[in-house]
């Protein structure tokens, strides 16, 4: 629910940002590079997100798996994830990656589009551009492919018409942001840490290792 609460902030003030912006000199291409070149070896250990573990809601992942690389595309800490197939895409898969390592490069579906930041921009503007109402449909829009495999190219996601946002807006947005995903992702993290305790305990309790009976309350 918090969680929730400060990505609608956020939304708010790209919607905000999008606004104050009167024009329509740009496209996604000049704001991010599109599945930039990462580098992992074939069969190195790493972490891996799929397609089953990307919300539909939120900026944050509901897992990983470690495991050997074998191909798919690769991201970072600032990157964001995007689903180009359906049904995916419509029901809203999507990530923001900053809940890895210095330096460490994961991997997942080869049907993601990864977005890096590009000139300086908040890497959230990404994620916000992502679930953004217009760009969406947008990218919807654009798919092609039989029916049931449709797609929407990396390509034509870099087209879509963004403003030529000014410096200074840009500062204030990644200002105001930036505490809010650090926040999220704090919460996320201490959710997965609680439910791994949880699952770790309740085994034990179930079968009588961990007696409870003398712990008053």
């Amino acid at each position: 629910m918090i969680n929730d609460n400060l990505q609608q902030q956020a939304f708010a003030l790209f919607d905000k940002l999008m606004i104050d912006a009167d024009n329509d000199e740009c496209t996604v291409s000049d704001y991010a590079y599109l599945n930039p070149k990462r580098v992992l070896a074939k069969n190195q250990i790493a972490r891996s997100i799929d397609m089953s573990q990307l919300s539909t809601s939120g900026a944050f992942p509901l897992g990983w798996d470690t495991k050997p690389f074998n191909g798919g595309m690769r991201f970072a800490n600032g990157d964001t994830l995007l689903a180009r197939i359906t049904p995916c895409l419509e029901n809203g898969k999507t990530a923001f990656v900053d809940f890895l390592d210095k330096d460490e490069v994961a991997f997942g579906s080869t049907e993601y589009i990864v977005l890096a930041p590009r000139n300086g921009v908040p890497p959230e503007m990404l994620y916000c551009l992502a679930r953004y109402p217009a760009f969406v449909d947008y990218a919807v829009k654009n798919m092609n492919g039989s029916s049931g495999r449709q797609r929407v190219s990396a390509e034509t996601i870099g087209q879509f018409h963004l403003p030529k946002f000014v410096k200074q807006s840009l500062s204030a947005f990644r200002e105001a942001v930036t505490p809010m995903f650090l926040k999220m992702r704090y919460n996320s993290l201490e959710n997965m840490r609680l439910a791994e305790l949880r699952d770790a305990l309740l085994p034990k309790l179930m079968s009588g290792e961990i007696d409870v009976s003398d712990i008053q309350l």
